[in-house]
Parts: structure tokens; C-alpha cells; sequence
């Protein structure tokens, strides 16, 4: 799993957590992280540039 930094909805930055999955969100705005502490986050990245950024930093 990899370490990235993502960006919430209103700009503010997420603290980097172990992510588990990466799904997109419903209205396609955005996506959603799930860390494996059970926890998720909404990010205003796509679901493409987040699997990308993933791949960038496994």
C-alpha cells in the first residue's frame, strides 16, 4: 500500500493514511479513500488521478 497526500473538498489537505481502496463518488466529483483503519475520506481528486497517483508511489 502507499503513502499519498490528497486534497478534502474545501482544499484542505488529508493526513496520509494506508489506503485500502479507492472507489468514485456517486455525483462523480470526487472519490472516495478508505484507510485500512476502517476510516474513509472524500477527496475532490478523480478516481483516475487518484489510482494514478497511487501507482506513482507504490
Amino acid at each position: 500500500m502507499a503513502f499519498v497526500q490528497f486534497t478534502q473538498p474545501d482544499d484542505q489537505p488529508i493526513v496520509s493514511n494506508r489506503i485500502v481502496t479507492a472507489t468514485p463518488l456517486p455525483d462523480g466529483q470526487g472519490t472516495r479513500i478508505t484507510f485500512n483503519n476502517g476510516g474513509h475520506q472524500d477527496v475532490k481528486q478523480l478516481i483516475a488521478d487518484v489510482l494514478r497517483q497511487l501507482s506513482i508511489s507504490a
